[in-house]
């Protein structure tokens, strides 16, 4: 066979199993989960924002281990006024001007149009009044979510979540007329490596319970198309060398 010829194959081949790859990425698209439970006392319970959560968990975990950070093993005050820590498998930066009880980790306990504590048997929630918190991840990951607490219509207008898989996306999140608390998560197809919560306002708010992928996992149809086109290079570079070995003994025996 040709060098020429045999060059052709193996790029054909090599162009099918891109080909198979690719066809994964086909697959990309966004889930969200969204509960309310609007003037919900502190302590709860929040029976929609759970079954949202719930429901979350379920879907995120395809993508492989989900984590949950409640926040509970940070000193209060962490992050208050703004600035970077770190989380499992993420660091989270803060842009507020807020200090406690209104920015950072902090256990205070005001009211339900306050921010509040939701994890059971726990203190700590995160704040960051009139500003943002990034999450960004050691490795992709496919899904987020987290309970919201303290939002109120009469000083929030616009709160979204926003991240780029490709292309950039801003999804918002419904927001309660008297506080209470409320979940809000999304899966995607395609990991993402950072994701921003904003609510430029006055509100004083919080967040809690937020869970993510601590790594990303291939959904088992790609993994399947992965394997495939593993196995399928190796047979071709099999082939190759083997030819390689037959056009390099012809002078020999033609000498002989």
């Amino acid at each position: 066979m040709k060098s020429s010829s045999r060059n052709s194959l193996f790029s054909v081949a090599a162009l099918a199993f891109v080909t198979l790859l690719s066809a994964g990425g086909a697959q990309a698209g966004i889930t969200q989960f969204s509960a309310q439970d609007d003037g919900a006392p502190v302590g709860g319970p929040f029976p929609n924002s759970a079954a949202a959560e719930t429901s979350f968990l379920s879907a995120a975990s395809t993508y492989g281990a989900v984590y949950t950070e409640t926040f509970e093993e940070l000193a209060v005050g962490t992050g208050g006024g703004g600035g970077d820590f770190a989380i499992q498998g993420a660091t989270v930066s803060l842009d507020t001007t807020y200090a406690a009880p209104y920015g950072g980790v902090n256990n205070a306990v005001s009211s339900n149009v306050y921010g509040f504590n939701v994890t059971p048997g726990g203190s700590n929630w995160l704040g960051f009044a009139d500003g943002s918190a990034t999450f960004t991840f050691d490795q992709p990951t496919n899904s987020f979510g987290f309970y919201t607490t303290g939002v109120q219509t009469v000083f929030t207008s616009d709160l979204s979540v926003t991240f780029d898989d490709g292309t950039s996306e801003d999804l918002s999140l419904p927001i309660n007329v008297n506080g209470g608390a409320s979940y809000f998560g999304f899966t995607d197809s395609v990991g993402v490596s950072s994701v921003t919560i904003t609510d430029i306002s006055d509100d004083a708010w919080g967040i809690d319970d937020v869970s993510y992928n601590v790594s990303a996992a291939p959904e088992p149809g790609a993994w399947a198309m992965m394997l495939l086109g593993i196995g399928l290079t190796g047979g071709l570079l099999r082939l190759r060398a083997r030819i390689g070995r037959e056009i390099g003994g012809l002078p020999s025996a033609a000498a002989a």
